[in-house]
């Protein structure tokens, strides 16, 4: 199964220190990213940060909702992001609904007549 997941900063509640969000940055957001980007590599996962956002998009393929999520939750920063997850369906399976769709509207349309 494939899933869009969309992840946008939450943001500090209060100011932070430039030293703590230097620690907060080296110590969390930095080892995500680069666990993405090796999943990247790996052909696991594709995508990419928003231009000018702190937020971003990743596109995975994952068995079931219970491994995309053991996978996803391993990533340091997931506590720290609100999470959008969209389940997609293939392109393929989007043209067999389209093909039903046609055939069904096209049965309706000659009982019409």
């Amino acid at each position: 199964m494939r899933f869009l997941l969309i992840g946008r900063d939450i943001g500090f509640t209060t100011p932070v220190e430039p030293g703590q969000m230097a620690a907060v940055l080296e110590g969390v957001y930095i080892p995500s990213f680069q666990m993405l980007q090796k999943w990247e590599s790996e052909k696991k996962v594709t995508g990419g940060f928003f231009a000018g956002q702190r937020a971003g998009a990743v596109m995975i393929e994952a068995p079931s909702a219970e491994e995309l999520s053991k996978t996803m939750t391993s990533l340091p920063f997931w506590g720290s992001l609100n999470w959008e997850v969209i389940p997609l369906q293939t392109f393929q399976s989007g043209i067999e609904d389209a093909k039903r769709q046609v055939a069904s509207l096209k049965q309706i349309a000659s009982m019409q007549h």
